[in-house]
Order: C-alpha cells, then structure tokens, then sequence
C-alpha cells in the first residue's frame, strides 16, 4: 500500500494548487460570510492577470487531484472493487467540473477602462452566471455520490470507526463552517479554498487510516 502512497501525494499537491488558484482568483479582504459560496461578486474586484493565472492553475490542478481519488479507488479495491471503481469516477467527475467551473470564472468579465475590474453588459453577466451555475450543479451529483460511497467502503472492519466520517461532504461543511466566520481581511482570502483544503484534509486522513491498520 506504501507504493501507492506518491497518488495521495500528488493529489494533495492537486489540491493545494487549486486553493491556491482560487486565493489568486477570489481572494478580497473581506469577511468570511461576504459574498456567496461561488465568489462571483469577488471577480469584479480581480485584475486580467490575477483572473488568468486564477483560472489556468485552476484549470490543471484539477487533473492532479484526481491522483489522489485513484488512491482512493486502489485503497478499497479489497472491500469491493466495482464500488471503488465507482467512487473514483464519481470524485473525478465532481473535480472535471471544478476545473470548467475555474475556467469560467475568467470569462465572466472582461478587462474595464482602467485594467482593474471587469465590466460586461448586464445581459451577458447574467449568461455567464446562469452558466457556471448549471455547472457548479453537475459537480453535485458526483460530490454527494462519492461521499456516501466513500462512507459505505469505510464501513470495512479493515478501517478505524473514525475514517467513515472523514468523507468529502463532511469535511466540506466543516471547513465551509469554520471559514465562513473567519473576519476580515482574512476570511476573504480563506473562505474561497474550504472544499479544496477539505480535499486535502480527506487525503491526508486516507493515508494515515492504512498505515494504522498495516495495509
């Protein structure tokens, strides 16, 4: 199981860069709780570089967390393989998702008169946003998904109790919940990257969960 350790790695790596993605691309010294989980209001205050280098990383930090839903899926191979198979495409999926999600960010706006903000016609802002919503809703199905899943494979003897309630929803909403009362400036910056750190959080648990049992 050691050899297979270098995916979780990588997906950690993944996730890391995607948090940092959306710090370039939505951080603002604000407060936790001020704007929507989207960020949307926040890319009105980003510069054309910040929105560019925001939605690249974004983009190819997806691909890399995957690494890590393959650790996942080589993890629980001996509970029930199928079912594993199913938890990695289900997790992948909720991440390709995020990565278009990333890229639409940028294209929410264009550059205004002064290079500092982005200025659309009203209609076409609406477009956008109606757009990134139906996308941040087809991540949702593969989120939830893999998180019962997840939670059903961890039912194992093989795992300690605690690991089944390490799953992505979980962490999620613990790290939404802890970011979302952080105060400015600070919470602005953090609360974009709650389901990205969350993502490491799950990795890092994984990898300490076979390691107890000798797997």
């Amino acid at each position: 199981m050691k050899s297979l350790n270098k995916y979780a790695y990588i997906g950690i790596a993944g996730a890391l860069a995607m948090a940092a993605s959306d710090i370039i691309l939505l951080g603002q010294p604000a407060s936790g709780s001020y704007y929507d989980l989207s960020s949307f209001g926040a890319v009105e205050h980003v510069g054309e570089l910040r929105a560019a280098l925001g939605s690249t990383l974004g983009m190819v930090s997806a691909f890399f967390t995957c690494f890590g839903f393959w650790y996942l899926k080589r993890m629980f191979n001996p509970v029930n393989e199928r079912s594993a198979t199913l938890l990695f495409i289900l997790l992948s999926s909720m991440m390709f998702v995020g990565g278009a999600f990333h890229a639409g960010y940028y294209f929410l706006s264009q550059p205004g008169l002064n290079g500092h903000g982005y200025i659309l016609p009203q209609a076409t802002q609406e477009d956008f946003r109606a757009h990134l919503e139906m996308l941040s809703y087809l991540g949702v199905p593969g989120f939830v998904g893999g998180s019962i899943l997840f939670f059903k494979l961890a039912l194992n003897e093989r795992y300690p109790n605690w690991l089944r309630y390490c799953n992505p929803l979980i962490l999620t909403l613990i790290f939404l919940a802890l970011f979302y009362f952080l105060p400015a400036p600070v919470g602005g910056y953090i609360r974009p990257t709650f389901i990205n750190l969350a993502t490491v959080a799950l990795f890092l648990f994984t990898l300490r969960a076979p390691a107890k049992q000798n797997l």
